[in-house]
C-alpha cells in the first residue's frame, strides 16, 4: 500500500487537480469563483536524505502562490501537508511553529498533527482528511494481517515445525553442535552413505541443524521465501520441489564436499531453501520472457537476485559452509519448478 499515491487519489476525489511545477514541488489546485485553493504535499524524507528547511520551503511555495494568483486573477489560499513516518522531531516542530498553514501527517499512526499556531481547518477539509487517515490505518492493519496469514502456508509451515521439533528432540538427547552426535542421528557422512549404504541420510540430514543459530537463520528465510513459492505452485508441487531440491543438494554435498573431506559432517535445510529460491527465480524469469508482471511484483527480480547472490557470496567467503549443497539445491529447485510449472 502506497500512502502517497492514496493521498493523491484522495485529493483528486476532493476536486483538486495536480499542477505542473518545476523544482519538484507537489501542488494540487481547486479553482472556485473568487478563490483558488492550493494543497502542497511534502513527502516523507527517505533514509540518507536531508529535509529542506521549512523557511526555505515556504519561500518556494509562496512564489508559486503568487504565480497562481497572477495567472488566475484570484486570491490563493494554501495548505501544506508534510508527511512523516512517526512524530516529527522537535527541531522540525520548532521550524513549523510560525507557519499556520502547515499540517503534519503521521503515516504510521494515521494521525493528523496540529500544533499551537496551526489553523484548525481548511475549508472543511479537516474532517474528510481525518476520515481518510483512519481508513488508511484500518486498511494497513488489514493488509498486515493478510500478509502475516499468507506467510503461514500449510506445507511450508509444517516443514518449519518439523525442523523445530527435530531440533528440540535432539537437543534433549545430546549436543546438537557436536559433529559425532549429529552423525549418529542422521547427518551426512561419507562413510555412512557410501561405505555402509545409509542412503536415508540424504533425506534425514535436511532436517538437522548445528545449533540454534543455524536453525533460526534457516527457518526465518524458509518462512519468507517458502510461503511465496507454495502460494504460486500449490501444496503438492511445492513439497516436491522442496524435498527434491533438498535430496539433490545432499547428493551434491556428498560428491563435491564430503568426497574431498570424508571425515566432515553435513546437515541443514539450506540446500532445500536454495531450491525454493531457484524455484522463485524460474517463475520470475518465466514472467519476464512472457512479458507478464504479476509474479515480478509478487516476488521481485532484483530482491531475489540480491538474496541469492548475497547468500552464495556469504557461503564462499565463510568457512564451514557447504557451498556444493547450496548450488546443487539452487539448480535443482530451478529445474524442478520448470518441469512442474512450465505450462502454468
Amino acid at each position: 500500500m502506497d500512502f502517497f499515491n492514496e493521498l493523491q487519489k484522495f485529493l483528486a476525489g476532493q476536486g483538486f487537480g495536480r499542477v505542473k511545477t518545476s523544482g519538484g514541488t507537489i501542488l494540487w489546485m481547486k479553482e472556485e469563483t473568487h478563490l483558488v485553493k492550493l494543497v502542497e504535499v511534502v513527502p516523507e524524507v527517505l533514509p540518507g536524505q536531508d529535509r529542506q528547511p521549512v523557511e526555505q520551503q515556504e519561500e518556494t511555495i509562496r512564489r508559486l502562490e503568487n504565480q497562481v494568483m497572477i495567472r488566475y486573477g484570484k486570491k490563493a489560499d494554501r495548505l501544506t501537508l508534510m508527511l512523516f513516518r512517526g512524530m516529527p522531531g522537535e527541531r522540525v516542530i520548532d521550524e513549523i511553529g510560525p507557519f499556520e498553514n502547515i499540517w503534519c501527517v503521521d503515516q504510521s499512526s494515521g494521525n493528523l498533527l496540529l500544533y499551537e499556531h496551526q489553523r484548525s481547518d481548511f475549508y472543511g477539509m479537516r474532517e474528510p482528511l481525518e476520515q481518510f487517515l483512519e481508513h488508511m490505518k484500518q486498511k494497513e492493519k488489514s493488509e498486515n494481517l493478510k500478509e502475516w496469514q499468507r506467510m503461514f502456508q500449510p506445507v511450508n509451515t509444517a516443514l518449519v515445525v518439523i525442523n523445530i521439533l527435530v531440533f528440540i528432540l535432539l537437543s534433549l538427547l545430546g549436543d546438537v553442535t557436536d559433529a559425532e552426535f549429529m552423525a549418529d542421528h542422521g547427518a551426512m557422512v561419507w562413510s555412512g552413505v557410501v561405505e555402509q549404504g545409509e542412503v536415508y541420510r540424504l533425506f534425514t540430514s535436511m532436517f538437522l541443524h548445528f545449533g540454534a543459530d543455524h536453525l533460526l537463520q534457516n527457518m526465518l528465510i524458509l518462512l519468507l521465501v517458502g510461503s511465496r513459492l507454495e502460494r504460486i505452485t500449490g501444496r503438492m508441487r511445492y513439497l516436491g520441489i522442496y524435498l527434491g531440491a533438498g535430496i539433490v543438494s545432499s547428493v551434491a554435498s556428498l560428491f563435491f564436499t564430503l568426497a574431498r573431506e570424508p571425515y566432515s559432517v553435513s546437515a541443514g535445510a539450506s540446500g532445500a531453501i536454495f531450491g525454493v529460491m531457484g524455484g522463485l527465480l524460474f517463475l520470475i524469469l518465466k514472467d519476464v520472457f512472457q512479458k507478464r508482471r504479476h509474479r515480478i511484483r509478487e516476488i521481485g527480480l532484483v530482491g531475489m537476485m540480491f538474496m541469492i547472490v548475497g547468500a552464495l557470496s556469504y557461503g564462499f567467503s565463510t568457512t564451514g559452509v557447504d557451498n556444493a549443497a547450496h548450488v546443487g539445491g539452487l539448480i535443482a529447485g530451478f529445474v524442478f519448478t520448470g518441469l512442474l510449472m512450465v505450462k502454468k
